[in-house]
């Protein structure tokens, strides 16, 4: 029996500058790049509008955008992204927006569900969820577009900006600086808010290692504690223009049994 193994890189690796502590971003030449330095990373999707619009793997540990890829032609308004350890999907809140299923090595769109308006796509093994624009249902439907079900949210504001998924919680943000998260369990559609200590300006959000982790508007990372909310660490990520998403980079291993 094939069984798919989900590792998230988590090793620790400690950083050197040099004593003038000059930071700078830049795109990584593949075979540069140390196995060893790679530890948190994360794929960052910003805005065609701004500056330097695209998709970037953003290595947190050495501060290097290691992939960039660009934007599907027809995504207008880019909003919302989540990866699944094979693809991205990638959608938007334009009028005619799809949600594009994506090659995460060319940015070659693979498939394209049409019609579906979103600030907050998450994904498992099996399904996609993604939040449905200015309203507070979140939509599950298969990965081709077949709808499966409806969820309704008792605690979103007009719209739900980003969502997450880890096992079988989808966690939700809301616009409002106090219990920003909401944790929704699937089985019995209960909601519980989690207070983000320290943060006052998460604009969205994934789930990493036990982890949430936030992305401000000044485009810097913050993570707390998945079940507490107790703050963890925030750095400025130097990046330029606006990142509208992220989602948590891993690898799929397959191993037989």
């Amino acid at each position: 029996m094939r069984v798919l193994k989900i590792i998230l890189k988590s090793l620790i690796f400690l950083i050197l500058v040099s004593s003038c502590k000059d930071y700078f971003i830049e795109i990584a030449d593949v075979d540069t790049v140390a196995l060893d330095t790679i530890d948190k990373k994360l794929w960052v999707l910003k805005h065609r509008k701004y500056q330097d619009q695209g998709i970037y793997l953003y290595n947190e540990t050495s501060g290097i955008l290691e992939v960039e890829l660009d934007l599907p032609k027809d995504l207008e308004s880019p909003h919302a992204m989540a990866y699944d350890g094979e693809s991205l999907w990638v959608g938007g809140i334009g009028e005619d927006e799809s949600i594009h299923q994506l090659d995460p090595q060319t940015g070659e769109t693979l498939s394209e569900i049409p019609n579906i308006k979103t600030e907050g796509i998450a994904v498992d093994e099996n399904y996609l969820y993604y939040s449905v624009y200015e309203t507070n249902i979140i939509n599950k439907i298969e990965k081709n577009g077949t709808f499966v079900e409806e969820i309704v949210t008792k605690n979103a504001s007009l719209s739900i900006p980003a969502i997450a998924i880890d096992g079988n919680n989808l966690y939700y943000l809301r616009y409002t600086v106090t219990e920003p998260v909401v944790k929704l369990n699937l089985a019995n559609r209960d909601e519980s808010f989690i207070t983000l200590a320290g943060s006052i300006d998460t604009y969205s959000l994934t789930i990493f290692n036990n982890e949430i982790v936030g992305v401000t508007l000044l485009n810097g990372i913050s993570r707390f504690e998945q079940n507490s909310g107790d703050f963890i660490s925030s750095n400025l990520t130097g990046i330029e223009g606006w990142i509208t998403a992220i989602t948590a980079h891993y690898e799929i291993i397959e191993s037989e049994e």
